[in-house]
């Protein structure tokens, strides 16, 4: 199976976890219309402390496998994998059924005790998506893009199917087991998502003569020595976010929201507009993914002018992809909230249309910020740096803690301190991660091409959006035409701008020199 290159393979990556991305927030709009917000946030109550669990169990491994794979030879490789599975899957499966257990416990502490049957639903992807990391973290080593792809979106498609069809099964026993219906869904998919890459795995091995890894001397302490500090790096956000979890609904009702309003908010925050702002970050970090083994080989070779190279590359094709998003989610939230949720949010006791696109607007600019965090972050991580984001991020977080306890607590404030909190957590770990970077790596972040094209094709794009608006005014076909516009003349303008630049008028005066003297 050939390796692909660094851009083919960020372009696949990039594709693939778009696509479903794209799907987990069309999902989202008919779940939404099914559970409504305060449904919604019952359903996304669970998630915070289920992604922690899971990061702990999956994320450092595949990123793990991968450095081996690249790094190792193929005997390291085969043995990494084997004991990876036995070892990974014994762990998810102890933190699957301590979630069971404690589940009622859990529920309790976050401010509604109905959250405790939706944890027990959730409780089997645990499992499923402990050994689906190794193996993806097998393919990602090979640089291969193509399994992790197809496994990724038959994994959201079926959650889009199993999830809808459960859920609207199970309301009209209550909203509760309505959001029990849509993680059962999840469950169920990320076990056919780990059936689909495992008959791949076994399709690849038969075509492969792996060498006996008796001479081996990859053991479980050398994979936990690479995957927990990646692990431990990768958990400080998630489990920030479980800290939310506990703290929002919670500070919500004692500055007088009932329950539900809590919860509806809390549901706004997590389940309808950070899931949009995490649609571009997908991309960004299918850069980064495929970062990790490339860098790694290139760093253990002492390349390091190839090492920096790929590291601007990964900075910019980042940035190509956050600025322009950030434009439209900053100019445009209440029509993509619109559109995407006109049938899900209501106007009643709270406006849930404006609050969510309030919350958008601040929010769209930690798409860059998030961005160069995780590139930043996986770049350390590939020269052995793994420990530096682990002490930036908790830094960060400590004061998203700090922040969002305080802002909320004002009543004027509420549910929108909790987004600032954010924007500023992933703001300032962002500049101490790129500073720091800078000290190891010579990566070249250009203000001229890397930020200001971007930024100036960003402007021609809302220019042609706005005149869509004008001339549409409305209808069902205005919001996906303005965004079809908009992206064809993004990438048109920086197309021209980046090619022109080569061109400009310094060039062109070196050039007129150059043929004066030639006449003379």
């Amino acid at each position: 199976m050939k390796k692909q290159s660094f851009l083919l393979g960020t372009v696949l990556l990039a594709l693939a976890s778009f696509l479903s991305k794209v799907i987990g927030a069309i999902y989202r709009i008919p779940l939404t219309n099914i559970l409504g917000a305060e449904g919604l946030g019952l359903y996304q109550l669970i998630f915070p402390l289920y992604s922690t669990i899971l990061v702990f169990c999956s994320t450092g491994v595949p990123n793990a496998i991968a450095k081996i794979i690249a790094t190792g030879t193929e005997q390291d490789g085969k043995k990494a994998i084997k004991l990876s599975l036995l070892f990974f899957t014994g762990v998810s499966l102890v933190f699957a059924l301590l979630l069971v257990l404690l589940s009622k416990y859990i529920a309790i502490l976050q401010g509604n005790a109905q959250v405790a049957v939706v944890y027990i639903g959730i409780a089997p992807a645990i499992i499923f998506v402990g050994v689906l990391s190794v193996l993806r973290g097998f393919f990602q080593g090979k640089q291969n893009v193509v399994p992790t792809s197809i496994s990724m979106i038959v994994e959201q498609v079926f959650k889009l199917i199993l999830g809808l069809f459960f859920a609207q099964l199970l309301i009209p026993k209550g909203i509760m087991y309505g959001a029990l219906g849509a993680v059962l869904g999840v469950s169920a998919s990320e076990f056919i998502a780990l059936i689909v890459i495992t008959i791949e795995y076994i399709f690849f091995n038969k075509k492969q003569k792996f060498l006996p890894y008796n001479n081996s001397d990859i053991t479980i302490k050398n994979i936990l020595s690479t995957a927990l500090p990646i692990t431990f790096s990768s958990m400080i956000m998630p489990i920030t976010i479980l800290v939310d979890s506990f703290l929002i609904v919670n500070l919500l009702k004692s500055i007088n929201f009932s329950v539900n309003e809590a919860t509806n908010l809390y549901g706004i925050l997590t389940g309808v507009v950070n899931s949009l702002i995490n649609l571009p970050v997908v991309l960004s970090l299918s850069v980064a993914t495929m970062v990790i083994p490339i860098v790694s080989k290139l760093y253990k070779n002492n390349n390091q002018l190839q090492v920096a190279q790929k590291s601007s590359s990964a900075f910019q094709l980042a940035l190509l992809i956050a600025i322009p998003c950030f434009f439209v989610f900053c100019v445009y939230p209440d029509l993509i909230i619109n559109f995407l949720f006109k049938n899900g949010l209501k106007v009643g006791e709270i406006d849930e249309f404006y609050v969510a696109s309030t919350l958008l607007r601040i929010g769209s600019i930690s798409i860059i910020f998030i961005a160069l965090v995780q590139i930043a972050t996986t770049i350390l991580q590939s020269i052995n740096k793994a420990k530096i984001p682990i002490y930036t991020m908790i830094g960060s977080c400590l004061l998203k803690i700090a922040l969002t306890i305080i802002l909320v607590l004002i009543p004027n404030i509420n549910i929108y301190g909790a987004i600032i909190s954010s924007v500023v957590c992933y703001g300032v770990c962002a500049l101490a991660n790129m500073f720091i970077l800078k000290k190891y790596i010579k990566v070249r972040v250009s203000i001229r091409y890397d930020i200001f094209l971007p930024i100036l094709a960003s402007v021609m794009m809302i220019t042609a959006m706005q005149t869509v608006r004008f001339a549409l005014r409305q209808g069902i076909m205005l919001v996906p035409f303005m965004l079809i516009v908009g992206g064809v003349v993004y990438c048109l303008v920086y197309g021209v701008l980046s090619y022109g630049e080569k061109y400009d008028i310094h060039t062109i005066f070196k050039y007129a020199l150059k043929l004066k003297r030639n006449k003379e």
